[in-house]
């Protein structure tokens, strides 16, 4: 009955901001609706911003197979709690709740992506790989999805590659914080894929 009276009150204020269609695909489980909102609220394009609601559907999306969702949900889980997104800066009461930073999860959704050739995804897998944040340190792992994420056309690769070739481990994650150990998070922190 909640989840029925919040979907209610939510078509309607998009309704007064003419999105009902796309809320009514998002309730009926279209991953594209679902991204399309979830980008809405955290813009603020035609509906009050809500990084919350925002978050939500960007996990829907994300779970029914949307691409790009899955890419920004991983980065959310890498750097979201960390300060470089707005929700860390407002100091939302909620934020570590909704968004805390977590390589286990950042590695399972970056993996997701870069398995359907999602550039950016391939890249930040490779420096998750090579640092060992969320998951075992594996160079070879690593310049292997450096590499192809070089060879899908990603810019930054070479830098990583070179990084990897010399060994030069980063010390601190996204938003420069230390990375969280192997284990320590919530999400699948230690698998390998």
């Amino acid at each position: 009955m909640k989840h029925f009276l919040i979907a209610i009150g939510l078509s309607v204020l998009l309704v007064a901001c003419g999105d009902s269609e796309m809320i009514s695909k998002a309730n009926s489980g279209d991953p594209q609706a679902q991204f399309d909102l979830a980008m809405a609220y955290r813009e603020g394009k035609d509906i009050q911003k809500d990084l919350q609601s925002s978050f939500k559907w960007l996990k829907e999306a994300a779970k029914g197979g949307h691409l790009e969702a899955q890419y920004e949900l991983a980065k959310d889980y890498a750097v979201e709690a960390e300060g470089n997104r707005e929700t860390a800066r407002l100091g939302v009461g909620t934020a570590i709740k909704y968004f805390a930073r977590d390589y286990g999860f950042a590695v399972q959704w970056f993996h997701e992506a870069a398995q359907k050739g999602h550039v950016g995804a391939e890249l930040e897998l490779a420096k998750l790989y090579f640092a060992g944040w969320g998951i075992k340190q594996d160079d070879a792992k690593a310049k292997k999805w450096a590499e192809k994420a070089k060879e899908d056309g990603n810019k930054d690769a070479d830098k990583l590659l070179a990084d990897i070739a010399a060994g030069n481990r980063p010390d601190t994650g996204f938003g420069k914080v230390r990375g969280n150990p192997v284990g320590s998070g919530t999400g699948k922190s230690g698998i390998d894929f």
